[in-house]
């Protein structure tokens, strides 16, 4: 078969590619072993897929694949509602290369057990082309002509993620559901798209929309802001970037490499040397072009053909879920604004180590043995330094933050938690603590700005997570956690989840959203982690950084508090209950 990496793309949609016996019969037929068919004949062949579903034949469907596979940018991102083939065309697109021995590619997903069913549908494709290696360790295509193509993840430290890639090189990278990826991860990725056997670089990411994610700013020239929806004029259109810095607020656009330059020249030119010139010039070399793909499970003949339900249970589901995953909009929310961005919390996550007074408090919103969790927040000033949490009964819920407060030296004083509900249980056993009422009214003086206590401490927490007042230590951020509608997740997972629960009412700004109707809407379950880390701001808004005298630890219990605490609750030791994580 032909390397068909240097086929012209452009213009695009006047190039098509077919596969397995057509291919192969095309190929044969021309001496030099290059096989283009044109849209009509590529039409025939999807006619006759209607006709008689052939699964030998392997063909783009018209609308998303075949604009994808005719991309001749840098990068493209393949987006829109769910069944529109955008898995599927990540593979094809390997096809043009298959054959070139020096030919290597990286089809990443999340997680390790998320790339079960891409690896399965790669054997449809791969199969008349190499051998698979099953091994979890490997997990490659080995094609006969001596390329390959590997299927990774990438949940795991940034930094870790960065010396893994580090100096590797790939002419084709894809990443499936490319919004669960970090912004600075993908920029790892752009230093490993290249190679020196003139195989043309790309990156092809999938995704469903998700107005919250850095790729929803990356593609917005494409969206209309209103609407949410693609622009159909502008879709396929190719644009030029230069990515400065990690954030993609930073990226400088335009609509040819020239006018790119002319903004950023004075940065480029710093780095420009005279024997770069044999390369090519200044504005090939150093920008980036890009282009926005939608699609739409309409042009998915091949699953509405043998699954035509799947459309009723895509309808069947909630507005939000109908919006994005069916019509494929990248602005819809479910309710009212949420306030802290994905950016703002990876900055928050590098931030450096925010000590503050030095003191150390324990937030914590409490939960017994219902499925939600209690989640034990220890702060060392402004910084995050560990975190439990547990699902227990009253009982051994309360020895665990007991055996807490004296593990990470907590004054009693320093311990706030969630009255409302469970929390009251709380309140009779630690008398010094911190009762955090979301329901009560604010100072005067605030009036007006916040209905109440909580929607106060909501601000003001996502106020700190944007200015670089809060930090977290990075192995607690890798700390995982499973419980309701959740599993194995670490704590990075968890609250990215969860900020976009910290948002207001559209109907009245000073209140947030509420809880059973709002927030559980949008993640399925309860908030507690993130709510957990807001009550830090009690401490703020009722200036309790006082150090009161003769306070210990724990010890600093009244003695009758301290005998119906011990008649209350079991021994913790004999039961088994420390230094486990529940």
């Amino acid at each position: 078969m032909a390397d068909l990496s240097n086929i012209p793309f452009e213009p695009v949609m006047k190039l098509d590619e077919s596969c397995l016996p057509f291919l192969v019969q095309r190929l044969a037929e021309l001496s030099e072993g290059l096989c283009i068919l044109d849209e009509d004949e590529v039409q025939d062949i999807r006619e006759q897929w209607e006709e008689d579903h052939n699964e030998n034949v392997l063909f783009s469907q018209k609308g998303g694949q075949t604009d994808m596979l005719c991309s001749s940018a840098d990068i493209s991102i393949i987006g829109g509602g769910r069944g529109g083939g955008k898995s599927y065309v990540l593979l094809m697109n390997a096809l043009y290369d298959i054959t070139n021995p020096h030919f290597r590619a990286i089809i990443f997903r999340k997680e390790l057990d998320d790339l079960s069913d891409i690896i399965d549908t790669s054997g449809e494709i791969f199969n008349e082309f190499g051998t698979y290696n099953r091994a979890k360790n490997d997990m490659t295509w080995n094609f006969y002509n001596g390329g390959w193509l590997t299927f990774s993840f990438h949940d795991m430290e940034y930094q870790d993620f960065h010396d893994r890639y580090q100096g590797k090189q790939y002419p084709y990278i894809a990443i499936d559901e490319v919004t669960q990826m970090s912004f600075k991860k993908f920029k790892v990725l752009t230093m490993s798209n290249r190679n020196a056997y003139g195989i043309r670089n790309r990156i092809v990411g999938s995704c469903n929309p998700d107005p919250d994610s850095w790729v929803a700013k990356f593609i917005e020239w494409w969206i209309d802001q209103e609407t949410g929806l693609p622009i159909e004029a502008r879709c396929g259109k190719v644009r030029y970037c230069f990515m400065d810095g990690d954030d993609v607020t930073q990226i400088v656009w335009g609509d040819t490499r020239e006018e790119v330059f002319e903004k950023c020249k004075a940065t480029l030119m710093q780095y420009w040397k005279p024997e770069y010139e044999r390369y090519g010039s200044p504005q090939e070399l150093f920008i980036k072009s890009v282009t926005f793909i939608p699609a739409k499970l309409a042009d998915n003949v091949a699953l509405m053909s043998s699954d035509p339900s799947y459309l009723s249970s895509l309808i069947g589901q909630d507005e939000e879920t109908r919006a994005r995953f069916l019509d494929g909009n990248w602005k819809y929310k479910a309710a009212g604004n949420d306030i802290i961005k994905l950016e703002h919390m990876e900055r928050f996550y590098d931030n450096a180590e925010q000590t503050g007074d030095g003191m150390r408090y324990i937030t914590c919103d409490a939960a017994f043995d219902g499925g939600d969790k209690c989640v034990f927040w220890l702060w060392t000033g402004n910084h995050i330094a560990d975190v439990e949490a547990c699902s227990l009964d009253s009982k051994k819920t309360l020895q665990f933050a007991k055996e807490l407060m004296e593990r990470w030296r907590v004054r009693e004083d320093h311990f706030a938690y969630d009255l409302i509900g469970t929390g009251q249980v709380f309140k009779g056993f630690f008398p010094k603590a911190i009762p955090f009422n979301a329901k009560e009214a604010v100072d005067d003086k605030y009036k007006g700005m916040y209905y109440n206590i909580k929607a106060q401490c909501f601000t003001y927490f996502a106020d700190h997570i944007k200015d670089g007042t809060y930090s977290i230590a990075p192995y607690v951020l890798e700390k995982r956690f499973s419980g309701r509608n959740y599993k194995n997740k670490t704590v990075r997972e968890l609250l990215n989840e969860e900020r976009r629960c910290i948002r207001f009412r559209e109907d009245d700004p000073t209140r947030v959203i509420d809880k059973a109707k709002g927030m559980k809407r949008i993640i399925h379950r309860s908030p507690d982690w993130i709510e957990a880390a807001t009550i830090r701001e009690i401490f703020n808004i009722k200036h309790l950084h006082a150090k009161p005298r003769n306070i210990g630890l724990l010890g600093g219990m009244s003695r009758s508090t301290q005998r119906r605490f011990n008649a209350f609750t079991c021994n913790f030791n004999n039961n088994n209950y420390g230094g486990r994580r529940w």
